[in-house]
């Protein structure tokens, strides 16, 4: 992975931190999601525009398949994600599918799209997901025999499932389709809000009530979120899908140290092995050309 690809990633991953932390002291559900989708729609419109009007002529029939695949992926996914909250811990089913995600991505894309990551390769996506699984307390959750555990494990890696999805679907309209990384952004991000609307505006005292509550939250994400994904979309020009893809989850690790500094939550010593191992994947990817 060369050094520009690198630097977008990583400060992608940071961005993704961070609005996660802001997202998780809202502990909002599908109307704080709604919302924040409106305003990153808002703030993404002009530079969308721009987009539109220099490559428009881009957007031919597969074009459009990869848009509406990735809009219905993208709201699907932030149901389940939903229904894992209600259902589990958030330290469960968040982990989880920021984890299983890049796992199920790496085998989207040497399945689907055919990269074939190098010796060097394997091994930090290797190190990167063992680090993963170690950060996101898997390996204890399944001592666990609660149906509470088992339910969050199991929307979880669901979740991830959808992650993935949307992630081999955005590297193919990107690297195959060559459709420009923010004009198809807010082409989705425009299409998942429309797809969530109708449930979201059902309940107008819910939304007036969500926005009172967490508004600084919900702008913070709606600023935040689209512009750690579009960094993302714009690494995937220019480095392969499975070496993006396990990078990118750095915002697990950057949200375990957020955890422990600014919300006092545990460091274990798994933790911390699981946190030199992503080290040690970054090192290994970050040194592929």
């Amino acid at each position: 992975m060369n050094t520009t690809a690198f630097v977008l990633v990583v400060t992608g991953a940071l961005l993704h931190a961070l609005w996660n932390l802001c997202a998780k002291k809202a502990s909002g559900g599908l109307h704080f999601v709604w919302l924040f989708g409106v305003v990153s729609l808002i703030v993404s419109f002009p530079f969308g525009w721009v987009a539109w009007s220099e490559h428009s002529q881009q957007l031919g029939v597969q074009a459009w398949l990869a848009i509406i695949a990735s809009g219905i992926v993208h709201g699907a996914y932030s149901l389940v994600l939903q229904k894992g909250y209600r259902e589990s811990d958030f330290s469960i089913v968040y982990p989880l599918a920021r984890g299983t995600g890049p796992l199920f991505a790496v085998l989207g894309a040497i399945i689907v799209l055919g990269e074939a990551p190098s010796l060097r390769g394997w091994l930090g996506i290797l190190a990167i997901l063992t680090g993963i699984f170690l950060i996101s307390g898997a390996a204890q959750a399944l001592l666990i025999p609660s149906p509470r555990a088992r339910a969050g494990l199991l929307w979880g890696a669901i979740t991830g499932l959808f992650i993935a999805s949307y992630t081999v679907i955005d590297g193919w309209a990107i690297k195959a389709l060559g459709i420009a990384p923010v004009l198809y952004y807010v082409l989705v991000l425009a299409l998942r809000t429309v797809i969530l609307a109708p449930q979201a505006l059902r309940n107008p005292d819910a939304l007036r009530t969500q926005w009172s509550a967490n508004g600084r939250y919900i702008i913070a994400v709606g600023v935040l979120s689209p512009l750690a994904y579009i960094l993302v979309l714009f690494a995937l020009t220019i480095a392969p899908l499975s070496y993006v893809a396990p990078v990118r989850e750095l915002s697990m690790l950057l949200g375990v140290l957020f955890g422990a500094k600014l919300l006092r939550e545990s460091f274990s010593l798994s933790r911390g092995i699981g946190t030199a191992c992503m080290v040690a994947g970054v090192v290994l990817l970050a040194g592929i050309q």
